[in-house]
């Protein structure tokens, strides 16, 4: 459920961080950088444009304002978005000595990728968003010498609106530069180098070693992404009895010396200082970086099934700390497989399962080296039915269970869920869902969720099933799937603690009727997948969170056509049938039952027949619907050299038959079947 972009969480993340009020003005203009002039100089007026916003009316209305100006140094400017993706370079953007920024608000970047040289003079009077993610590269903002930058309120360094594995943002504070900030919300890096002051008044944030620095529910700022690297005549000016504050950061690991974890002998922390009355200032005294004398590389699973996916992390011991997570911050590591018929590992530490067997996975850096062995399996678990609803009943609220019995029947929720009386759900978009018992999914590691539904026009966010956690009005670790997202697509989600991995297609799904949909969620193969109609809709094969991790709380909230986060609407929907597998059902059983239909099922019997006519210049096969083998392949050509793969067409259901209609191609064609 990744449910802002980037920009608009950005926005929505500035209003959390608040800690005075500022409103915008009535009348000021946002300017928006868009590389069109040099791409590099700040004060060329054809890299700008701007918007005026007039919030003198309801609603506000935005009005188109002058291509080429300069945003203002008098403090008149509400906001300035440097967003490389507005259709520029990403950099680098230079304030030169010379140049004053002063805007009333916030500054949103550098970001994706960019990088910002600011030898001038730099006033936000709300905040200042520094964005990167793992596709762009480094986001960067050198602060050179003489430089200046000063934010009357939040500086949020890569803090909790990226995509995986992290933050990749860095602040460089040169000599005599300064950077002076109220509040420092911390997921990167900073380094300040001899001559370069760092002043946080109120609060330098930098959450804890595991989890998130805010419960946003994409904050992935872990200490593998953060670290305040400082070297001596660098000076740290933080709030009053911050000590036991550096203290942690010495043990975590993040405050550095010259790149490498800080030794606390070499870490001078003083609260009494006469220049900085009542502040905490921190030096160092080391003039060297602390020595590397170990690493190790680890994978969170060593038995993997083809197809899985898995992120490497490798971890180093210095003479002033041990168990370092260097897998971000260490520019040198190379990693190898043994045998890539069996793994392969790319220069970022992904690792895929390509074949049965077992190899080893190494990571070097510099002169050190260390490897973890992994065996590589094929998944053999069949789909089987566990959870079957097919709204059979005629009155009353309760949803039974056909397979599992009446401990896991469903309830129905306020007057707009009732049974139409001929097998169907209805949920009329309003207050009408389906509650489900807790623990549904737990223990599996693969899972399959098949209905078939009439939608009718559907809101922003409304879920059509999800199962997992809630924490204050936010879900967490879940599965789920929304027919129209706030980004006009349809999707199905994993989401653990802090992470979502998604498959999603175009169009939404508004006013689709008589629609199959099955979702395969399958972490263990890599794989997530969405297929309407008994067609693949959507895939994505690079999903690494697995179902233990997506219900690690359990998964005590279970809904059909309600969203665990609760701003979202509810979804209008009729439904047919709804069924819960443990594993993964094919590619042919999807495509058989969508021919089927609700409440039938695939045969049993394996002693059957194809049979083949000629029609109207193309191949019409037939088999029986009494057949568990549902699976047509085709090959070029028979024996050893056979490559079967799955006919794309789906089936249609014909007398008794299930009949696929094969064009005419011009090569030779052999068929199968198979479960």
């Amino acid at each position: 459920m990744t449910k802002s972009l980037k920009y608009l969480a950005a926005v929505g993340l500035a209003a959390g961080l608040a800690q005075s009020a500022w409103a915008q003005p009535d009348g000021q203009t946002n300017y928006q950088w868009t590389a069109a002039g040099d791409a590099h100089t700040w004060s060329q007026g054809a890299n700008w444009t701007s918007t005026w916003a007039d919030n003198t009316v309801s609603p506000s209305v935005s009005h188109p304002g002058i291509i080429g100006l300069v945003p203002p140094t008098d403090g008149t400017t509400y906001a300035v978005d440097t967003t490389a993706s507005a259709g520029g370079s990403k950099g680098p953007i230079n304030i030169a000595a010379t140049d004053l920024m002063a805007i009333n608000d916030s500054m949103f970047g550098p970001d994706w990728g960019q990088t910002m040289n600011v030898s001038g003079t730099v006033r936000c009077g709300w905040g200042m968003f520094i964005w990167g993610d793992d596709i762009s590269g480094l986001t960067t903002l050198n602060v050179n010498p003489g430089g200046s930058v000063t934010v009357k309120d939040t500086i949020a360094l890569g803090t909790a609106w990226w995509f995986s594995p992290g933050a990749k943002v860095l602040i460089n504070v040169y000599t005599n530069a300064f950077l002076g900030v109220a509040w420092f919300q911390f997921g990167g890096k900073i380094s300040v180098y001899n001559g370069g002051v760092v002043s946080v008044t109120n609060g330098w944030n930098t959450g804890t070693a595991t989890g998130p620095v805010f419960t946003s529910p994409a904050g992935q700022d872990t200490d593998a992404t953060r670290a305040i690297n400082i070297e001596k005549g660098a000076m740290l000016v933080l709030p009053a009895s911050y000590t036991a504050t550096v203290t942690d950061w010495i043990t975590r690991g993040i405050l550095q010396t010259y790149g490498a974890p800080a030794a606390a002998a070499d870490i001078v922390i003083d609260e009494a200082n006469v220049d900085w009355p009542g502040r905490t200032v921190v030096t160092t005294t080391a003039t060297t970086p602390s020595i590397m004398t170990a690493v190790y590389v680890q994978v969170p699973r060593t038995n993997l099934y083809v197809g899985g996916l898995e992120q490497a992390q490798v971890f180093a011991d210095y003479t002033a700390a041990t168990n370092v997570n260097v897998t971000l911050t260490a520019t040198n590591i190379i990693y190898q497989s043994g045998n890539t018929n069996v793994a392969t590992i790319t220069a970022a530490g992904q690792v895929r399962a390509t074949g049965l067997g077992t190899t080893t996975l190494k990571a070097i850096v510099g002169v050190f080296s260390n490897t973890v062995s992994v065996t590589v399996a094929a998944y053999t678990n069949t789909a089987t039915l566990l959870h079957r609803y097919n709204f059979a009943e005629t009155d009353g609220t309760t949803a039974t269970d056909l397979i599992a019995g009446p401990d896991w029947n469903g309830t129905l929720v306020n007057a707009g869920a009732t049974f139409s009386g001929t097998g169907q759900l209805v949920l009329d978009g309003l207050d009408g869902y389906v509650s489900v018992p807790s623990g549904m999914l737990l223990n599996l590691d693969a899972v399959t969720i098949e209905t078939w539904v009439t939608f009718g026009t559907i809101s922003n966010w409304a879920v059509l099933f999800t199962f997992g956690d809630i924490t204050g009005t936010a879900g967490f670790d879940y599965l789920s799937c929304q027919p129209h997202t706030g980004g006009a697509t349809a999707q199905t989600g994993i989401r653990n603690t802090s992470t979502e991995q998604n498959p999603f297609f175009t169009p939404v799904l508004d006013n689709y009727t008589n629609l199959h949909l099955v979702a395969v969620f399958h972490p263990q193969a890599g794989f997530l997948s969405i297929y309407t109609n008994g067609m693949l809709a959507a895939i994505n094969n690079s999903i690494t969170i697995p179902l233990s991790e997506a219900f690690a709380s359990g998964d005590p909230y279970n809904y059909i056509g309600h969203s665990l986060w609760s701003n979202d609407p509810n979804l209008p929907v009729i439904m047919d049938e709804f069924r819960i597998y443990s594993g993964p059902l094919t590619p042919g059983q999807i495509k058989a039952d969508a021919a089927l239909g609700p409440n039938q099922f695939i045969g049993s019997t394996t002693n059957i027949a194809l049979a083949a006519v000629a029609s109207g210049g193309s191949l019409v096969i037939k088999w029986p619907t009494t057949s568990a083998l549902v699976s047509l392949l085709s090959s070029p050509v028979l024996g050893p050299g056979a490559v079967w793969t799955q006919v794309a067409a789906v089936p249609k259901v014909v007398s008794g038959n299930y009949q696929v209609t094969i064009p005419p191609s011009g090569t030779a064609m052999f068929f199968r079947l198979q479960q």
